[in-house]
């Protein structure tokens, strides 16, 4: 390399003389003379003094900062002194450092010193530790840290997480290292210590301990876990920011966080592309992305962190489940009138044909989804609709092949005689309630007249009965 730079120096690119007709021309463009060219004996010995006084130059530099480091680790890996020195275990593991481990991380890898994060340690017996910025080399991250959920101080007890809760302190990989603390395959591990300690989380106002475990049991942590599915969402996919992944976490409730409801079906759609598509050609993703506040988003029917498949019985769009789903809307009087829609959707599903079979356990029957699709959901009125009228024989005819173009005639969601014929129909309910309850009290009085006979009166007579 310096053979290189010394080519390039001297004018005339080469070690050699420069010829007479580049002198010649180099005169005549007015420029100074060239340079003369040493023999190669003195090109040689420039050479070896420059790599020698480079080498005694980074001795020099290395050797203060190399000795320190050796210094510090004549104590830190013996873990057994440091345990005596702390008088407390964990502390003294803490203080441990095995000079093999860390020469595997990232730090030690690059050759980072101890003094370069432990900045004016002197001779033991050391004076107050100085706490360790990272941010002199990781500037940014944590800037964003500081900004984010983690790094927010709460109700006096400082910030919920800082650089060594999640990175570790002497034991940093990178984060495609699976032996990092921050590895896609074992992240949650990490989010765990915190997030599933019950006495940390109540420190700072949250007393849901349960996203972990309720994670590793939805379809995205098995995914990750059971199939190694390294493309399954974890945490940071979902409540971190492109780009800077776990540094920038925000609150749900806070509009920047991607979990928050403006940004919750992009989060989603980061995996699920086709489907985000198809909900936003739905009467549901229209009025979302209108502004609607009422409009269901992902969560709204496949919940969160427990999000299930849908042959689960557990799943909220189970064939078990989805009527109750889609009636947490549909049956609300003040959703049905402040949008025009019918009312009693889940009673008069529940009382057809489909609704009936589907309560006695036959989860093949039709439910909402069937008829109505499910992300794609329109208006009967739209002619892209399942169930407008002209696309009701193709709808139905995916379960009752060869249906007749008739069946748009009737009613799926099956009303009530009192709903169907107004005045009339309370008549005739009424009519048939009159006649069956006469019916009943006349023969429940000859029952009781036949009785009073034969327990009273006939014993009076001393009428006989064998």
């Amino acid at each position: 390399m310096l053979e290189l730079s010394l080519r390039g120096f001297w004018p005339g690119g080469g070690w050699d003389t420069p010829m007479a007709a580049d002198r010649t021309a180099h005169r005549a463009g007015g420029l100074p003379p060239f340079v003369p060219v040493p023999d190669r004996h003195t090109r040689r010995w420039i050479v070896r003094g420059g790599a020698l006084v480079t080498a005694l130059t980074g001795f020099v530099v290395a050797s203060a900062p190399m000795a320190a480091q050796e210094s510090c680790v004549t104590c830190h890996e013996n873990q057994e002194l440091m345990i005596s020195v702390a008088g407390d275990s964990a502390r003294g593991n803490a203080l441990f450092v095995d000079p093999g481990e860390y020469a595997a991380t990232v730090h030690g890898g690059f050759g980072f010193t101890c003094t370069m994060c432990h900045a004016g340690m002197g001779d033991f017996p050391h004076e107050a530790p100085v706490s360790v910025s990272c941010g002199g080399c990781h500037a940014t991250a944590e800037a964003q840290l500081a900004e984010s959920v983690h790094g927010r101080p709460f109700a006096g007890n400082g910030a919920p997480a800082t650089c060594v809760d999640c990175h570790t302190d002497h034991h940093i990989r990178r984060h495609e290292d699976p032996e990092s603390s921050v590895y896609r395959l074992t992240q949650f591990e990490t989010c765990a210590r915190c997030h599933e300690d019950a006495e940390r989380m109540g420190r700072y106002g949250q007393d849901n301990v349960e996203t972990v475990s309720s994670y590793l049991h939805s379809v995205h942590g098995r995914g990750l876990l059971e199939k190694g599915l390294s493309v399954a969402p974890v945490c940071t996919d979902c409540h971190g920011k492109e780009g800077s992944g776990a540094h920038e976490i925000q609150e749900v409730e806070d509009s920047s966080s991607a979990m928050h409801r403006d940004h919750v079906v992009e989060t989603c759609g980061h995996c699920h592309a086709g489907i985000m598509a198809r909900y936003d050609r739905g009467i549901h993703g229209s009025l979302f992305r209108a502004g609607n506040p009422d409009s269901p988003t992902c969560i709204s029917c496949h919940g969160e962190h427990g999000v299930q498949p849908i042959a689960s019985p557990t799943s909220g769009v189970s064939p078990q489940h989805v009527s109750q789903t889609c009636t947490a809307c549909h049956d609300r009087e003040d959703f049905n009138e402040k949008y025009g829609v019918e009312t009693s959707r889940g009673r008069t599903f529940q009382e057809s044909f489909h609704g009936i079979a589907l309560q006695s356990g036959q989860v093949t029957v039709a439910n909402c989804e069937s008829c109505h699709g499910a992300h794609e959901i329109l208006p009967s009125t739209d002619p892209n609709s399942l169930i407008h009228p002209d696309n009701l024989r193709t709808t139905c005819g995916t379960c009752h092949s060869g249906i007749g173009a008739g069946v748009a005639d009737g009613n799926i969601h099956v009303a009530s005689v009192v709903d169907e014929r107004g005045l009339l129909g309370k008549a005739v309910l009424w009519f048939y309630i009159v006649v069956i309850g006469t019916t009943i009290v006349y023969a429940l009085g000859l029952f009781l007249l036949d009785q009073y006979r034969y327990h009273v009166v006939d014993p009076r007579r001393g009428v006989p009965h064998g």
